[in-house]
């Protein structure tokens, strides 16, 4: 009797460690899919041809698989830049017909793409970029012009005309990138612009003037936001 509620008693414990143990909590597994996350950032760049300043602003989706540093952003990108030129003649004509001529063009450049943007990792936080942009570019141009007769009756002439062209506008980009944190990420990097320039006549000096922003080189400094 002794025997049976020993061998009652250590049963007893068994199945208690065995309910205690309980069922292993299910492992959830990684997501086979990529993860698509919304960023904004923005730019400044110097125009070393132009040697002007130009600014830029995106905002678009970055996909990224998990495990992997590696991603593909998709974004729409939109910049500005301003140029002017000044032109001056002395003297045309001959004679009793002789003046003077003297013209600025003022320009605001507005380039709109779509940009495609591969990144990879190189070591830590740091990173390499590459990508292409397509799109068109928004470009006013302001011409001011004066004639001024040196002979008599001494006439002066001022008129104004003011245009806007809307023109292709590509890039090809390149840099490095560094995460400072999760969300935040600073870049540099350069980018070569393709532009169908804008042929603006100088009213009333028999010139004209290419305007825009072909064959340009940008180097910028950037920083971007994922949320």
């Amino acid at each position: 009797m002794f025997k049976a509620a020993a061998i009652s008693l250590l049963g007893g414990f068994a199945l208690a460690a065995t309910a205690g143990a309980g069922t292993p909590a299910p492992v959830t597994p990684p997501p086979s899919t990529g993860l698509w996350t919304w960023f904004a950032g923005g730019s400044v760049g110097y125009l070393t041809d132009m040697e002007q300043p130009m600014y830029s602003l995106d905002l678009g989706m970055e996909y990224k698989r998990p495990g992997s540093r590696a991603s593909h952003s998709i974004y729409l990108q939109v910049g500005f830049a301003q140029d002017d030129a000044e032109f001056g003649y002395p003297r045309r004509g001959s004679g009793m017909v002789g003046y003077s001529a003297d013209s600025t063009i003022e320009m605001d450049i507005i380039p709109i793409t779509l940009d495609y943007k591969y990144e990879g990792a190189i070591t830590g936080h740091l990173n390499y970029y590459a990508g292409l942009g397509l799109g068109i570019a928004v470009v006013h141009t302001s011409c001011n012009w004066s004639w001024f007769v040196v002979t008599p009756p001494f006439d002066i002439h001022n008129d104004s005309t003011d245009r806007t062209n809307v023109r292709f506008y590509g890039e090809v980009f390149a840099g490095l990138s560094y995460n400072i944190t999760d969300p935040f990420e600073i870049y540099a990097g350069a980018r070569y612009i393709l532009m169908d320039n804008v042929n603006r006549d100088v009213n009333g000096t028999g010139a004209s003037y290419d305007a825009g922003l072909n064959n340009n080189v940008l180097l910028e400094l950037g920083l971007r936001y994922r949320f």
